[in-house]
């Protein structure tokens, strides 16, 4: 969370020359200037790479095998494992292809990965980086800043855009990709995949487990899956039937797409094993209605019926009748707190929204810490709403907890209330205790279901769920003897 302690590494090698496949068009100046300047701030907004050496010259390696095939093979290309749980890759200019720690998770092999890194390569190969505006496509930085007031202003859509561009995304500096950009990078990661010596079909296999995980997130969240409003489809306007339709496309051209290449489903797993799932110690936990960050020592919970969304920005929890509560914060300065909401944050908020007048400004004390707060109305599309700005001093840092409910639920106010005095300090042992859930690999013995396996979850429900996603196993299947399988351990 706030992208605080992020340890900012990648590697940088440069690729073998091979065969190329794609666009003759070398890379520019230009391009290799805006990759560069755009990474740190891309790290930075998402919480930095994950700390496993291992496992990034596992995935660097796969790049820079697949980049050898491409047209920018003498060029020089770094793939960096963004430490999020959120299920996205992308490719800036300049050859920086970035892929989340998510999108590892959910991954069943190694020809599912390099599907998804050739995709990529193909991006930056066509130059789609260059062909965009660069401020016109960008999800901007800013979105998150007024995604709480959007959802009251423009519905629970309204709030999604602002949690999958913001909170979910937190990639400011990423450009999202048009369907005609998206197809022709299809068929560039198509052909180079092939050449490489994958099938490409597991792209389309890819997609369709990245299908199942979206839906349950829908089912989570008490919502209607919509994959236009998932932060991989925002960005990746893709299907698995076009992505299939590319493929027999390029066969009709003469591709020659061995579909019996090995998959090197073991080497992969055996790659991811260990690895963390979901929340970081450095992101915080997210643990059923509770936010706890063992490195910044602090905890606060939700109201009942609210889900939280983490992210490298902040924390957002939306609730029912879009009430939601977001919890984010910076450096202090040392500046009274009644001061800082009168003359920094009232002014700010009302850039965002129209206000009514507020109610005098209170100090107050959470837990034995310094705060303030303070209640304002404000007018939004859909009618009138109650926002509640708390700022809290804690650790070299200020607190901000914004709760925003319709004017007239008064019930929702005084459980975002509550919410803001559950804030409180953790103690060493408290946040010692505090420990990532990991990935690790097992192998199915006769006798194991797919609800024996979930059993062992450390979720609270759809454990099976949550299993066949992983695992890429629909409703009809059960894992056989024999097979691996990912298991989420505590």
């Amino acid at each position: 969370m706030f992208g605080l302690r992020a340890t900012i590494s990648a590697l940088m090698v440069v690729a073998v020359l091979a065969p190329a496949t794609g666009f003759a068009q070398s890379r520019t100046a230009a391009e290799d200037a805006q990759g560069d300047q755009t990474y740190p701030q891309i790290l930075a907004q998402t919480g930095g790479v994950i700390v496993d050496a291992e496992l990034t010259r596992y995935v660097d390696q796969l790049g820079q095998k697949l980049a050898s095939y491409s047209s920018q093979a003498d060029a020089q290309w770094t793939f960096s494992i963004l430490d999020t749980p959120i299920v996205n890759a992308f490719a800036t200019p300049g050859g920086y292809i970035y892929l989340t720690r998510g999108l590892l998770a959910l991954a069943n092999d190694e020809a599912e990965l390099a599907a998804v890194i050739g995709h990529e390569i193909g991006h930056v190969t066509a130059h789609h980086g260059a062909q965009r505006d660069s401020t016109g496509n960008r999800a901007g930085i800013g979105v998150l800043l007024g995604a709480v007031i959007g959802g009251l202003a423009n519905g629970r859509e309204g709030l999604k855009d602002g949690i999958q561009m913001g909170a979910k995304l937190a990639m400011g500096y990423v450009a999202q990709n048009s369907q005609a950009q998206e197809y022709e990078a299809d068929k560039l990661g198509i052909r180079l995949i092939a050449a490489a010596g994958y099938d490409p079909n597991a792209q389309a296999d890819f997609l369709d487990h990245l299908l199942a995980s979206t839906e349950l997130e829908a089912k989570l969240r008490g919502r209607q899956y919509n994959p236009n409003q998932v932060s991989f489809f925002a960005s990746h306007p893709a299907t698995a039937d076009r992505v299939r339709a590319a493929i027999r496309e390029a066969r009709k051209q003469g591709l020659d797409v061995d579909t019996n290449a090995p998959r090197n489903e073991q080497a992969y797993l055996a790659a991811i094993s260990g690895m963390v799932f979901g929340d970081s110690s450095a992101q915080g936990f997210v643990r059923a209605r509770s936010f706890s960050h063992p490195e910044m020592r602090f905890t606060f919970t939700v109201p009942k019926g609210f889900v939280i969304t983490n992210s490298a920005l902040a924390v957002l929890a939306e609730g029912p009748n879009r009430a939601t509560i977001k919890l984010d914060g910076g450096r202090d300065d040392g500046q009274n707190l009644r001061r800082f909401i009168n003359r920094t944050w009232l002014p700010g908020l009302a850039n965002d929204v129209r206000i009514g007048q507020p109610g005098e400004v209170q100090a107050i004390t959470v837990n034995g810490l310094e705060a303030a707060t303070v209640s304002v109305p404000a007018r939004v599309r859909r009618g009138e709403i109650m926002v509640q700005l708390t700022a809290i001093r804690f650790e070299g840092q200020i607190i901000r907890l914004t709760g925003v409910s319709a004017a007239a639920e008064q019930a929702t106010a005084e459980a975002l209330a509550d919410a803001v005095y559950s804030f409180r300090a953790l103690s060493a042992g408290e946040a010692a205790a505090l420990r990532p859930y990991t990935l690790e690999t097992y192998q199915v013995q006769a006798g194991d279901t797919a609800a024996f396996l979930a059993a062992s979850f450390p979720f609270s429900e759809y454990r099976e769920g949550y299993f066949r996603v992983l695992n890429g196993y629909d409703l009809s299947e059960e894992p056989q003897p024999g097979d691996l399988v990912k298991l989420v351990a505590e």
